[in-house]
């Protein structure tokens, strides 16, 4: 009888501990989920504001996030966005890339040839890809938060650079490629740490 209540009281133990665990990671992956929200609710009243400055009365600027250390951030991954997309067309690697990924980190700042290096590889797996051009938002959130490697966990990290990896992949870009990215955030998160 002893051993069954032993073994009751060690499962539930066990599954606390992994939905503690479960939480962390949701966090995350809820707070970037806002950041989206957030970013779209401003596309979306950007949108709105024009086609009302079209009309016979003028649009009121858009209301700026409260805190803004957060609206620096959304302009950043907006700015990081944009600068995916200039990566597409096989152009030389822009320069507003490279700002905005220094830009980007709030603390210790990565090596100028680490941000160099992630940039043309980069290029290297989205240029010529279309199927990634959805998955836009979703990387420059990824890069964002990879150039803070302070503020994640060890299992954050690894969530990131996996999905990455997923998204690269099923965008088209080569194995290859892909690899050379994947290596280039860790040096990048881990030079930011």
């Amino acid at each position: 009888m002893k051993t069954v209540i032993v073994l009751g009281l060690a499962l539930c133990v066990a599954n606390f501990a992994r939905a503690q665990g479960q939480g962390i990671y949701n966090a995350s992956i809820n707070q970037a989920h806002r950041a989206v929200n957030a970013t779209e609710a401003a596309s979306q009243r950007t949108d709105d504001s024009q086609s009302q400055a079209q009309g016979a009365t003028p649009a009121q600027p858009a209301p700026q996030p409260a805190n803004p250390v957060l609206a620096a951030t959304l302009r950043n991954i907006a700015n990081l966005k944009a600068d995916l997309a200039a990566l597409n067309t096989n152009t030389a690697p822009a320069a507003a890339l490279t700002n905005d990924l220094v830009a980007a980190a709030n603390g210790t700042k990565a090596s100028a040839d680490t941000i160099a290096k992630l940039i043309g590889d980069l290029q290297a797996a989205v240029a010529g890809k279309p199927a990634l051009v959805s998955h836009y938002q979703k990387l420059a959130q990824y890069l964002h938060a990879l150039s803070n490697g302070a503020h994640l966990t060890p299992t954050q990290f690894q969530a990131i650079s996996d999905d990455l990896e997923h998204i690269l992949e099923n965008g088209g870009a080569s194995y290859e490629a892909t690899t050379y990215v994947i290596q280039d955030v860790k040096v990048l998160a881990g030079e930011t740490k």
